[in-house]
């Protein structure tokens, strides 16, 4: 089957690429999840006067990345504050929900499966590095302090 692309699919093309793929690849994923549509006259027309509206969202896209990007930059610290009892040994553990907490105060808005801890959960106090993925191919590493209360 012959479908026109919606939106930039790895290993198969870009936006307005007309590609010619398995019938099931295409009933089942690409034209449910509107990342497709069959290639005919009508939806040929149709892409043509929605494809500078689709390029303008790309755009926006990757403004509102580059923002939360350089918000994420500007931090480069983080500081977790924790009950601890004796040796120092945390009550619990640092886990991403408290950095999600902690940078949703900053006004940055994670998602869980965004952040890379160096272990599931952090039990110890002192200095780890933290990766936030935002996309793929983009990341910052910050650094993460976690103190006693």
């Amino acid at each position: 089957m012959i479908v026109i692309l919606l939106c930039k699919i790895d290993k198969l093309g870009n936006i307005g690429d007309k590609v010619l793929v398995k019938n099931g690849y295409a009933r089942n994923f690409l034209l449910p999840n509107n990342k497709a549509l069959v290639a005919n006259k009508n939806n040929l027309l149709l892409f043509n006067s929605k494809k500078l509206q689709l390029e303008q969202e790309i755009a926006n896209r990757k403004l509102q990345i580059i923002e939360k990007i350089n918000k994420i930059k500007e931090l480069n610290n983080i500081t977790i504050l924790v009950k601890v009892g004796r040796n120092n040994k945390i009550f619990g553990s640092v886990t991403s929900s408290h950095i999600i907490k902690y940078m949703k105060d900053q006004g940055i808005y994670l998602k869980r499966k965004e952040i890379c801890l160096p272990m599931k959960s952090i039990r110890k106090l002192g200095n780890y590095n933290i990766i936030i993925m935002i996309t793929k191919k983009l990341t910052v590493q910050l650094n993460l302090k976690v103190e006693s209360k």
